[in-house]
């Protein structure tokens, strides 16, 4: 995933953290660095008193220190605020600053090639007691210092480790209460000890782009054309307004009937999917989701293809040339994923993937060209759910189909195990 500068500039002046670690090796440790031997991770977990899952922006040899942007706490959030200097709940994290200070003296043991930039760690530490580590505690006051080696975040480390401090993993994000306009939608965990730190629930706001000119060819009762039938497009039961799609099945739409009175396809827009494969697709994503085909011109068309196992593209074809612009979505986890993309002047595009900026890609003058006279397709040899495709005829909206500020909604932060 790449950072974008902008949120990294707003968290240096507000919400920087600044946090002296002795750190080992950070992906391993070996026979120089016995006291940060590896241990299993719910042994770290348990000696450690804070545990944060952070990016890394910059490593710098020299200074022997990290860059690192927080993406969550796994434990201790509480003391990690006591010395922070960021304001609000310690658990709404996101893209805080992070600087990790290594201590010279375990310098050499530290591989620096395993962490590259964007790479993501887990880190075990605790506060360092001035009575204790009067040696290790810098005068103006406490630091914290690693109880064992941090390790490189996966997925299957993200699960052992919440389920070390007691957190079943979250739960799917429930549909977006408004399909324009503002709403908001939530995701719960759960607690399997008698007590867990940390949030149940969680919230964030979604589709806050204006409802005025919105295209949303899925909504009931909007004018579509399927084809063969629209008995091949299922209900599907936990989102009553999404659609269960079979290959050989899809929504043909004249640009016509999408836009009225004459008016051609626009040139700046945004485009938002929601989507999910199903698990007997075996997380190989395949077929069309949205195509702007020309009726004049053979071969010209603008699309959003699905590209293999945690792909998408966006593919421009025409006048003898094709373009793609590829975009990592991790649909083999078989979660719901949101994909917006923005148009800018024919040659710009601006993509965000669940919630956070991926890329943008700037092209020479007209590259994209979209088809004036286009006719939309949705769900040409797709097989899977589908439930948003909204077509916003202005560009720069792509960040509003949901956020990435996410809020806890239960408290205090100790939340019991019947809550």
């Amino acid at each position: 995933m790449v950072w974008s500068s902008p949120t990294m500039g707003a968290a240096c002046n507000n919400y920087l953290i600044v946090l002296a670690l002795f750190l080992c090796q950070t992906i391993t440790c070996d026979g120089q660095c016995p006291k940060y031997a590896e241990k299993p991770l719910e042994t770290r977990v348990q000696d450690a008193s804070i545990v944060f899952r952070a990016v890394v922006i910059q490593a710098h040899y020299l200074t022997k220190t990290l860059d690192l942007a927080l993406v969550s706490i796994y434990k201790g959030g509480l003391e990690l605020a006591s010395i922070s200097q960021y304001a609000g709940s310690p658990y709404n994290t996101t893209d805080r600053q992070v600087n990790l200070k290594i201590n010279p003296k375990l310098g050499d043991c530290f591989n620096w090639s395993m962490a590259p930039s964007q790479s993501e760690l887990v880190v075990f530490s605790r506060i360092s007691e001035p009575a204790v580590d009067f040696e290790t505690t810098p005068p103006y006051g406490p630091w914290l210092e690693v109880t064992a080696a941090a390790v490189p975040w996966s997925l299957g480390v993200d699960i052992a480790i919440w389920n070390a401090v007691g957190w079943a993993g979250w739960g799917e994000w429930g549909a977006c209460s408004r399909t324009c306009g503002s709403g908001r939608q939530t995701r719960r965990r759960y607690c399997s000890k008698a007590s867990c730190e940390g949030y149940g629930e969680q919230a964030r706001s979604c589709n806050s782009f204006e409802c005025d000119g919105t295209i949303n060819p899925l909504a009931p009762g909007a004018r579509r054309n399927f084809h063969p039938a629209q008995a091949r497009w299922g209900t599907v039961t936990d989102r009553p307004h999404a659609f269960s799609l079979r290959p050989n099945s899809y929504i043909w739409i004249a640009s016509s009937e999408l836009f009225g009175n004459g008016r051609t396809f626009p040139r700046e827009f945004t485009l938002f999917i929601s989507l999910r494969l199903r698990p007997e697709s075996g997380g190989y994503g395949q077929g069309t989701l949205f195509s702007l085909r020309s009726r004049r011109r053979t071969g010209s068309f603008l699309s959003l293809e699905l590209a293999g196992r945690g792909a998408a593209r966006l593919v421009h074809a025409g006048a003898g040339s094709s373009r793609s612009i590829y975009l990592a979505v991790p649909l083999y986890d078989f979660r719901w994923h949101h994909i917006a993309i923005s148009v800018h002047d024919d040659n710009t595009v601006r993509a965000y993937v669940d919630c956070r900026w991926l890329r943008t890609d700037v092209l020479e003058k007209d590259a994209l060209d979209t088809p004036r006279d286009a006719d939309l397709i949705i769900g040409y040899l797709f097989s899977g759910d589908l439930e948003q495709l909204v077509l916003v005829p202005k560009a720069g909206q792509a960040q509003k189909q949901c956020s990435s500020q996410i809020t806890g909604l239960s408290t205090p932060y100790v939340t019991l195990h019947d809550s």
